[in-house]
């Protein structure tokens, strides 16, 4: 009689240890969910640092808001649009060391394996606009669209000033075509900051110093020389608020010298 009531209360202690085990599974697999994001598009123009014709000084991208991205919008997920992550660098061979590592990780298995490295890792920071900090920079809307982003302008002319602009056709200047200005591109934590680098101008576009949240700092620049490396993710979340991220997409590196402006 013993021997019965012990096997039956081990059988009722086990039953209760596999529901437990299964509730807690359960609850882990559901804040775990990752959705497998589609990243943005080239559209075939990536800047490269080395880059001497000032003109071609800009960064490109269309977004991915259709297919999948574009079946999200549910109760249990949304996707929110693409976001344009910087760094400024003082030294080229260190921002080309961590494009190279980035890029890695973007042929793995782990589709957020870029972007979290760029995010948490390596403290890359979101663009910013004089009108504010949104978030992402550009929202979704259900519709593709090109995207323009001069981060130093050329003085005396419209056609190269420093913008941010969307559109429905790939642009090669500021407001070309039937483009819309979202606004002037700003540092991360500051919405006067701009990045036309100026030692005369330090209301709105003061020197990047070391300490500064938007700057890897590895010893004075050379010759009053930055380097910004900027890269594109598509952006969701959860009814958790649980980010996803996609793979990323490298929208290249441009160089930005003091000399540009410091005679204005």
């Amino acid at each position: 009689m013993n021997g019965r009531k012990n096997r039956k209360h081990q059988s009722s202690v086990a039953a209760c240890f596999f529901l437990i085990v299964l509730a807690f599974t359960s609850s882990s697999c559901g804040l775990d969910t990752l959705y497998e994001l589609q990243p943005p598009h080239s559209d075939g123009h990536i800047l490269n640092y080395t880059n001497a014709d000032r003109p071609l000084d800009y960064f490109s991208l269309i977004t991915n808001e259709t297919g999948e991205n574009g079946n999200y919008d549910d109760s249990d997920f949304r996707f929110l649009g693409t976001e344009i992550y910087y760094k400024i660098y003082t030294s080229a061979s260190t921002m080309e060391s961590a494009v190279t590592s980035i890029n890695n990780l973007n042929t793995t298995s782990d589709i957020s394996a870029a972007a979290t490295n760029i995010i948490n890792s390596r403290k890359y920071m979101t663009l910013s606009l004089d009108s504010g900090h949104p978030t992402p920079l550009i929202e979704y809307t259900r519709r593709n669209k090109y995207v323009y982003i001069r981060l130093n302008k050329i003085t005396g002319t419209d056609a190269y000033r420093d913008s941010v602009y969307t559109g429905r056709n790939a642009m090669k200047q500021a407001g070309e075509g039937d483009a819309t200005l979202l606004g002037l591109p700003r540092r991360s934590f500051n919405s006067r900051y701009g990045f036309n680098f100026n030692s005369k101008d330090t209301m709105n576009n003061p020197l990047p110093v070391s300490g500064d949240e938007d700057v890897n700092w590895s010893g004075e620049p050379k010759n009053g020389t930055w380097y910004v490396d900027m890269w594109a993710v598509s952006i969701g979340r959860d009814s958790s608020y649980s980010p996803s991220y996609s793979k990323v997409l490298h929208l290249g590196s441009v160089t930005i010298k003091e000399s540009y402006y410091d005679a204005q």
